[in-house]
């Protein structure tokens, strides 16, 4: 476990807290773990049904309450359709 200062959203307003988090040895570890939780925990099953849209399934994640930022699932969403349009564009 790590303990970081993050921001976090309580009635719409940002605050700093300590919060902990899991450690990993790798991105590699963090990730999977990621992939485990969102895919095999009840609480996203909304998400995991909308795979075909970064949009939807951030919106999912957020609805769940997988974050505390008010503009994570827009922040999610354009992160992934970046990195989805930087693929196609290595790819050709």
């Amino acid at each position: 476990m790590a303990e970081v200062t993050t921001t976090e959203y309580v009635n719409g307003e940002a605050q700093k807290v300590t919060a902990k988090f899991r450690a990993y040895d790798s991105y590699e570890d963090s990730f999977r773990d990621y992939a485990r939780l969102v895919s095999t925990s009840p609480r996203y099953q909304g998400a995991m049904q909308n795979l075909g849209s970064a949009q939807a399934f951030a919106s999912q994640l957020q609805k769940a309450g997988y974050a505390t930022d008010p503009q994570y699932a827009a922040k999610l969403s354009r992160a992934i359709n970046t990195t989805l349009t930087l693929q196609r564009f290595n790819q050709a």
